[in-house]
């Protein structure tokens, strides 16, 4: 009798593993990310319009995209912003404000649509995330 169950539960955990797709690799598809630049601008200073063309052609396509821009504030203080490029046409906007000494020195991640280009991003409309 206890052989029959070792020989059951092998079988079972074998039948597991097996199967016609068992021999069938995994595949992973990804979609190469366009790195449209990392630039740190000074008080006066506007965004690379060969970025900002790579960013938004990027999002308007339906394809991944980063970009790492950061502004000073009035005093100085430097604010990183993250834009990252979803598939469905909408970005990610992560504004790090923990060195703004005159801020809110936090860490805000929205979800934007409808992105432009003209001496910076816009966006039509933007939601914040909670974390």
């Amino acid at each position: 009798m206890r052989r029959i169950l070792l020989l059951a539960a092998a079988t079972g955990l074998l039948a597991a593993c097996g199967g016609p797709d068992a021999a069938t690799p995994l595949v992973y598809v990804s979609t190469p990310a366009a790195d449209c630049g990392t630039f740190k601008l000074g008080q006066g200073e506007h965004l690379p319009v060969t970025a900002g063309e790579c960013f938004v052609d990027a999002v308007r396509g339906g394809k991944l995209a980063r970009l790492a821009v950061t502004r000073p504030t009035t005093e100085g203080d430097p604010i990183p912003y993250t834009y990252t490029s979803r598939l469905d046409g909408s970005v990610e906007v992560i504004t790090d404000r923990r060195q703004d000494a005159f801020g809110t020195r936090t860490v805000t991640r929205d979800v934007c649509t409808g992105v432009t280009f003209g001496e910076h991003l816009e966006f039509a409309s933007c939601t914040p995330q909670k974390e």
